[in-house]
């Protein structure tokens, strides 16, 4: 049996130029193996784009080399002494380089169950864990608390602003166009939504929140990240989850001026960073937490609705996700 996969050829600034589609036979499996039929795969174009560049240091790549982090997809075949899952079993995968291709193998204790192999479940794991850890751990979220968050409206920020209204706070949520902020009105969470395209963001929140942002919530960086710093709360925590300006860029901005702690020094205030992969032991109780919530219907997950089906159709994702026009967690269903 052939499997199709995506595969970096060459380092390139061009995803393109970067890839290609190859078909090559599936590996034989091992005894505590398991083979995957993979159903949906999730796109991370920013990571993605820093690893074809050849930019992630940890990253050893051998060409060719099969990259994607997340999929789910169904158990199609096991090795001789697995014993804790099964044929036809869904399961969520979440590996450095497994996700673009159609079929991929795993040892039997790298598989994740799930209820079932959906674009939906993918977005909760592992995304939606990824909100609920960094609301949990690195934020430190307390009842009541404002707490502003941009990028609001991507596959990460429309559940950290469910999870944060179901701790009673003042949700502030960023986006920039009006199918954005239609998607998180229909969430029913926010308190405020800014559309960045049609209101100035420094006026806006040094005018309405000048020092009573609690938390904010930033994957954009740069202009996006001062903002926020600028007007912590006494106590305010200033979670980075992602540096979306910054990585777009040829290189980080090199800027001229004090340092951070003198902003919040004396408001006891912090910036903190979140990298899912620091609390491994946490991300089953996130699951459970996140599962729960969805099947009573308590949470919503929004999948963006642009179709792209097939190995084929990862590059035109990861354009449009670059490009800035996801709503929801971009997905392809293979």
């Amino acid at each position: 049996m052939q499997n199709k996969q995506l595969i970096i050829s060459q380092f390139s600034g061009s995803l393109q130029e970067a890839t290609e589609i190859i078909e090559r036979p599936i590996s034989k499996l091992g005894d505590h193996e398991i083979l995957i039929q993979n159903k949906f795969i999730g796109i991370n174009a920013l990571y993605d784009r820093e690893l074809y560049r050849g930019r992630v240091p940890y990253i050893n790549v051998q060409f060719p080399y099969v990259f994607g982090v997340e999929a789910v997809g169904e158990i199609v075949a096991v090795g001789n002494f697995v014993r804790h899952v099964q044929i036809g079993q869904a399961v969520s995968t979440v590996k450095v380089g497994t996700a673009y291709q159609e079929y991929q193998i795993i040892s039997e204790e790298e598989a994740i169950k799930i209820p079932e192999a959906t674009a939906e479940y993918l977005a909760l794991n592992p995304t939606g864990v990824s909100g609920y850890l960094a609301l949990k751990n690195t934020a430190e979220l307390k009842e009541g608390e404002t707490i502003v968050v941009s990028a609001a409206s991507g596959g990460l920020g429309h559940i950290v602003v469910q999870l944060a209204k179901r701790k009673n706070c003042h949700v502030v949520a960023i986006c920039g166009k009006p199918e954005k902020v239609a998607l998180l009105k229909s969430l029913n969470v926010c308190d405020r939504i800014i559309n960045y395209r049609e209101e100035n963001i420094v006026e806006v929140l040094s005018k309405e929140y000048a020092n009573i942002i609690d938390v904010g919530f930033d994957s954009v960086g740069t202009y996006m990240f001062d903002a926020f710093l600028a007007n912590l709360a006494p106590l305010g925590r200033l979670v980075v989850s992602g540096l979306a300006t910054e990585l777009s860029a040829p290189q980080f901005e090199q800027i001229s001026a004090s340092r951070v702690y003198e902003n919040i020094y004396w408001k006891g205030a912090s910036v903190r960073c979140f990298m899912n992969h620091l609390f491994r032991e946490q991300q089953q109780e996130g699951r459970e937490f996140l599962f729960d919530l969805y099947q009573k219907g308590e949470l919503q997950v929004k999948v963006d609705p642009t179709s792209f089906e097939g190995i084929e159709s990862i590059v035109h994702a990861s354009e449009y996700l670059l490009a800035g026009k996801s709503c929801g967690k971009v997905i392809v269903k293979l």
